[in-house]
């Protein structure tokens, strides 16, 4: 198999994401699923876009560098599985060049289906419902739907990937309105227990009773499934805690209920102030930012029929910028602060 460096200088990857790339584990041939069509339906995927990831199957023989990388990608998925985060971070899968055949543009999908049977085997042996299994493989559909929106192309490769490599890899799972990923909290002298992250899909309204029904639910499956790390907070880094926003929206709105659940920690600013504008307008106004800093015309392209689009464009105009915050909420005091309406259920077990 084609050294994964060579692959990537060849298919013209940046420099930053050649150093990504070497510095995955040493792949192996992936082996790619042979039945492709039924783990797509599994995943939620368009009938759409399981026509062009079936015509763009990477080949060893005629696409050498894409199958290279798509092994490296699949070793890494491997080498990871079932594992938490690390109190190191995650490194983001990056983009592809934008001149990507369709095989590069599907590459990372196929990396992330050949993970899937065991990821489903491991969820198994934890005991995680099927239907939080299946919640959480639809990542990959809603990445392709979100691509093509945004950039007018199929596949999955010219978005950076984020989500999708965690939840293929086991450390990530959407249960209710939330996804949730299981991290370790380190400190200096290592590891110092575990935290579950909390992502705000864009799914629709941000309403207090799901919330409620989704942490609750968490809370009960971590501790079930995952009895060897024992949750010591919720955590939540987002756009959505941004303090800025009570200037803007009212007191009774979604967003300022969900941001007073948390106790939000001092900033830290992001090198590049734009960042999380960027964040904001792609995930909260489902929009593709700029790369560069915002010009009026970017603004102007802004739609202005809601409360959210209005601050967003009104805050830049005055040349302050959106905030990425985290907030923090104590896991024995989750289920006080979040109540469920069904917190006597029945323990989640996997479904027949």
């Amino acid at each position: 198999m084609m050294d994964v460096d060579e692959a990537a200088e060849r298919l013209g990857f940046p420099a930053g994401a050649r150093a990504w790339l070497n510095g995955l584990p040493v792949p192996a041939d992936v082996q790619l699923p042979a039945n492709p069509q039924a783990l797509l339906d599994f995943c939620g995927v368009a009938d759409n876009d399981q026509r062009e990831m079936l015509a763009a199957r990477p080949d060893p023989e005629a696409h050498p560098e894409w199958w290279a990388v798509v092994s490296a990608m699949a070793a890494s998925l491997e080498q990871n599985l079932d594992k938490p985060i690390p109190s190191t971070g995650f490194q983001g899968w990056p983009v592809v060049p934008a001149a990507s055949s369709p095989v590069g543009l599907f590459a990372a999908a196929w990396a992330l289906l050949s993970a899937l049977p065991r990821l489903l085997d491991r969820h198994e042996r934890r005991g995680v419902p099927d239907a939080v299994s299946r919640a959480t493989a639809s990542a990959l559909g809603g990445v392709m739907g979100t691509h093509r929106h945004l950039t007018g192309r199929p596949g999955v490769g010219l978005m950076p990937l984020w989500g999708p490599p965690l939840r293929f890899r086991g450390a990530d799972f959407e249960i209710g309105r939330h996804s949730f990923t299981r991290a370790e909290l380190g400190l200096g002298d290592g590891v110092a227990g575990h935290v579950l992250m909390i992502h705000v899909p864009p799914i629709g309204p941000l309403d207090p009773s799901s919330s409620e029904r989704s942490v609750a639910e968490a809370a009960r499956l971590f501790d079930q499934c995952y009895p060897d790390e024992p949750v010591t907070a919720f955590v939540c880094n987002s756009w959505l805690l941004d303090p800025q926003l009570a200037e803007y929206l009212p007191e009774d709105c979604n967003i300022r209920r969900f941001q007073r659940r948390f106790d939000v920690l001092p900033l830290l600013p992001p090198q590049d102030p734009y960042d999380d504008d960027r964040d904001m307008m792609r995930i909260g106004l489902h929009l593709s930012p700029p790369t560069g800093p915002f010009t009026a015309e970017d603004l102007e392209r802004v739609p202005q029929k809601t409360t959210l689009q209005r601050a967003f464009v009104a805050h830049l105009r005055t040349g302050r910028h959106w905030q990425k915050r985290t907030g923090i909420l104590r896991s024995d005091e989750a289920l006080t602060s979040w109540p469920a309406t069904d917190a006597r259920a029945r323990p989640a077990g996997r479904t027949a």
